[in-house]
């Protein structure tokens, strides 16, 4: 039996679907305050938990493949230009396929989006592990894709679930990040010293990255109960899509853009050429190896604390002037001695490379909103991504073409004083935000 009821405006709602409304009404609101309460600290855990997870994954196949190339040139015997490319295929990726995370996740929900570039990150983990040329850089496309929505997506999602902690648990991931860093670095020449090569290392990298699928798939529930609160707010209504276009016209974007370009251009230059300077200076590939997962650990606790620092103050000019010569002069120390001086000069980079998570947790608090965030998010990584690119390729051309690497040492050393004025400037309070809350009023209206 059906019964039908007016439903004044929209036409008639049936017995049936009455009561599939009341009973989703009722799981996503239970009567009982303390209940609800205890829902709450639960669900923010697992996804807070799976927030941890994700992170740790979205540097390990960077990490793990500078150590590498020389291997990965002698077993695939890859030319110059390939072993080239290959710290610079990260960055280019993660600038065109950034965008996507902010339109697919205005569709899908962050969250589902999140799951799905865990999916492709598992696979392209797995394929990198076919010892060939087709199948290392087919790999290294499907994770840098899994990886780049990632990068994307993070802040929304804590801006979305943790908009009163955004400091704190941009610290917490950016200490995964690091982590995940140090430890891919450390052990990438072990494994695949284990594993018969520098593939089967590689491909090693599939084991987490399931793990965060599977952990992040686990939050569906709770991440759709606070996503449907959030599409449906208690009081008026949500906020609306801003388009990149926006973010275009917005001196303080394309600031973020620059900053967030220059300090990823520096860092990815350091992680992906590093191993090849010390160990073309005379050091082993494992000892060079060892140097970089120093330099993340120098890093790690530094990434929880630079945000949670960050958050509190009202200006973050100081600190991200500070981080950006800090960065130099480790690069300074490169050309001095670059293997005498190699772990002063690794852990002087280590605190200079903590401008990442401080910018991340700028792109948060500048947001301003969810939208805004989310807007920013992709709009700075997307742009500064592109700015990146030339680093690493500039850095290896020059370095070969010279048969030296004082000259690209310096050059970064530029780029990294330039990034500490650039970060300088958006770490003012006189910027203030890209989309203030009180200026946003939903489409249509």
């Amino acid at each position: 039996m059906t019964i039908s009821l007016d439903r004044p405006g929209t036409g008639r709602l049936s017995l049936d679907e009455g009561v599939e409304q009341l009973k989703k009404f009722e799981r996503l609101r239970p009567a009982d305050p303390a209940e609800r309460q205890q829902q709450t600290l639960a669900g923010g855990a697992l996804i807070l938990a799976g927030i941890i997870v994700v992170a740790a994954n979205l540097r390990l196949s960077v990490s793990s493949t500078g150590p590498l190339l020389e291997q990965l040139r002698d077993r695939l015997h890859l030319g110059g230009a390939v072993v080239t490319l290959l710290p610079t295929l990260w960055v280019l990726i993660f600038a065109f396929a950034g965008p996507a995370g902010s339109w697919l996740a205005r569709r899908h929900g962050a969250g589902s989006v999140l799951a799905a570039s865990l999916a492709i990150l598992v696979a392209g983990s797995a394929v990198r592990g076919v010892p060939d040329l087709a199948g290392l850089l087919a790999g290294s496309v499907l994770a840098g894709v899994g990886i780049a929505l990632g990068n994307v997506l993070l802040p929304v999602v804590v801006r979305t679930y943790f908009p009163h902690r955004v400091g704190a648990v941009t610290g917490i991931y950016s200490l995964m990040i690091a982590l995940g860093s140090t430890v891919a670095a450390g052990i990438a020449v072990p494994l695949s010293a284990t594993f018969g090569g520098p593939s089967g290392g590689l491909e090693f990298w599939t084991v987490p990255a399931v793990a965060a699928l599977i952990l992040w798939t686990a939050g569906r529930g709770q991440r759709r109960s606070r996503d449907v609160r959030a599409a449906h707010p208690a009081h008026g209504p949500g906020q609306p899509h801003i388009p990149l276009t926006a973010a275009a016209k917005s001196k303080l974007a394309w600031a973020m853009a620059l900053a967030f370009g220059l300090q990823s251009m520096s860092g990815y230059v350091v992680m992906g050429w590093l191993p090849t300077v010390l160990h073309e200076n005379g050091m082993s590939p494992a000892a060079a190896g060892t140097v970089l997962s120093v330099m993340f650990a120098v890093n790690a606790p530094l990434s929880f604390i630079v945000p949670l620092t960050a958050a509190k103050l009202r200006s973050q000019r100081l600190l991200a002037l500070g981080l950006g010569v800090m960065f130099a002069a480790g690069l300074v120390a490169l050309i001095i001695a670059p293997v005498s001086l190699a772990y002063l000069a690794a852990g002087m980079i280590g605190i200079g490379m903590a401008a990442f998570p401080l910018i991340l947790t700028m792109i948060g608090l500048r947001g301003g909103t969810p939208t805004g965030t989310a807007t920013l998010s992709a709009f700075s990584q997307s742009v500064g991504y592109l700015i990146a690119a030339s680093g690493p390729i500039m850095f290896g051309l020059l370095g070969h073409m010279l048969h030296s690497w004082t000259v690209p040492l310096a050059i970064m050393v530029a780029v990294a004083l330039l990034q500490a004025v650039v970060a300088g400037y958006v770490g003012s309070p006189k910027r203030g935000t890209f989309a203030p809350a009180e200026s946003l009023t939903p489409a249509g209206n």
